[in-house]
């Protein structure tokens, strides 16, 4: 792979919205690039990642569309997400033998020094922000970036030692890229491997083939963190050189497990009891086993049981993954957006306990099932409210089946603004709460999950300015 790009022509295929390409596109600039973007987004649509970079005249913009002809004699193209592998304009690149990498496979081949990479269906945001709060106790020039939306990969490169140990968050559509270079991180955190994505993958097993890469292809000497309660993430085992730990909820294992709500390591010698979880500020069953991950990786990098619990204790989740909101109205509410399944939506159920629930749910199908979904909401649901979308529609013929009653569900809401405020209304009893999960993906009404998330936020925070004003 190309490691110096002074006067090397590369083109971005795909700028996005979420900011890692605007950091690639920055840093190739740095380096004296002659860089070529394109996107199917018109510029309107893009507006805000092109105020970050369309001051500079050195870049040239094909937008709206993609030009065969913009693709010819380029020394490395730059795939970014949502572009698709069998893309006419990617098959002539493989064609003519340019090279094709992600964010992902251009960092590991420009940084030099251990990377900690983590991934999986759920979880692997909170697992991997919540590494790095742990490791920062001790490794004060840690780094977290990657799928996390807040941090690309490409603002913090220059930024990094040699000896920081990083926390990538691994998307399976990173991992895609860094297979074909045959790629993997020197530690490997698999959280969970569950059926999603079967609208960008042909089957789970092609799914599943993804998710492997992040240990496939590392060295005797490295790490693989698997969670031994996941069958198929359990798998790997047998698929990897590296040395294999894993965490558990349910039985002793080689790496972390639980106890009578303590945490311990047992790495094959004696097991040592690193903390309890009875002062934990995440909820549910599912960042227990985040946790347990996190502090996995934690010990195998020696780090002191004082400052993982303390880390731990003190770490009070990622934004918009079951993210507590606080109290309005006597109503607690909880903005879980980056919910985009139906496992996802049901992990955040299962975390209210006791509560009076109204859910705000649904948006577009992935080609996920939902009657486990549909039954789980039966039992705990007090309201639903559903938006419009695909998954809506497929979620309610769910709920037909198990016999949810109509009078406690309104369907087919267009509109964020109106599904808050009848969250409200039909909000009652004790416990109160409003959860904003909604298992489906976002793009029939929102630019993506983190959109969503802001207007609901936005909701939540113009509902604020106004009580106070009263």
């Amino acid at each position: 792979m190309i490691t110096s790009f002074k006067g090397k022509k590369v083109l971005i295929m795909g700028l996005g919205l979420h900011g890692g390409a605007v950091a690639v596109v920055k840093w190739l600039l740095k380096q004296g690039a002659i860089l070529t973007v394109t996107d199917i987004k018109t510029e309107q649509e893009l507006k805000s990642s092109l105020d970050k970079i369309k001051s500079t005249k050195k870049i040239k913009f094909t937008l709206g569309r993609h030009e065969l002809s913009d693709f010819k004699d380029q020394d490395l193209i730059v795939q970014n997400p949502g572009v698709p592998t069998d893309s006419k304009y990617l098959q002539y690149a493989r064609k003519n033998k340019i090279p094709i990498v992600n964010e992902a496979v251009m960092f590991f081949g420009l940084f030099s020094g251990n990377i900690i990479g983590v991934t999986g269906t759920r979880g692997k945001s909170t697992t991997s922000s919540l590494i790095h709060a742990i490791l920062k106790t001790e490794i004060k020039n840690n780094i977290l970036a990657g799928n996390i939306a807040t941090v690309p990969m490409f603002s913090v490169l220059d930024k990094i030692k040699e000896d920081s140990w990083p926390v990538l968050e691994l998307s399976s559509w990173h991992l895609d890229g860094m297979a074909e270079y045959r790629l993997s991180p020197q530690i490997a955190v698999v959280t969970n491997v569950l059926i999603d994505h079967l609208n960008r993958y042909k089957n789970f097993i092609a799914y599943k083939r993804s998710k492997l890469g992040n240990v496939k292809y590392q060295k005797k000497d490295d790490v693989a963190v698997l969670n031994f309660d996941n069958k198929d993430t359990k798998s790997f085992a047998g698929k990897t050189k590296a040395k294999v730990y894993y965490f558990s909820l349910k039985r002793k294992v080689k790496g972390t497990y639980l106890k009578k709500d303590w945490v311990y390591f047992y790495d094959g010698s004696q097991p040592k009891r690193i903390m309890s979880l009875k002062n934990i500020k995440i909820l549910g069953e599912h960042n227990r086993q985040n946790i347990l991950a996190a502090i996995a990786v934690a010990k195998i990098l020696g780090i002191k049981n004082k400052n993982i619990a303390q880390a731990v204790n003190k770490f009070k989740g990622v934004e918009y993954r079951l993210e507590y909101k606080g109290k309005k109205n006597n109503i607690e509410i909880y903005n879980d957006s980056t919910s985009t399944t139906p496992d996802a939506c049901m992990a955040a159920i299962e975390a209210m306990t006791n509560k009076s629930l109204v859910l705000i749910a649904g948006g577009e199908d992935k080609q996920l099932d939902y009657k486990d979904l549909a039954k789980l909401i039966k039992k705990k649901v007090s309201f639903l409210i559903l938006l419009a979308g695909s998954g809506s529609d497929k979620l309610s013929r769910e709920l037909k089946e198990v016999d949810f009653p109509a009078y406690k569900m309104l369907s087919g809401i267009d509109d964020l603004a109106l599904a808050y405020s009848l969250a409200q209304k039909y909000s009652s009893g004790q416990d109160k709460v409003i959860l904003f999960s909604p298992g489906a993906a976002s793009f029939n009404m929102f630019a993506n999950e983190f959109d969503r998330a802001r207007q609901f936020d936005k909701l939540i925070n113009d509902q604020t300015k106004k009580t106070t004003k009263r």
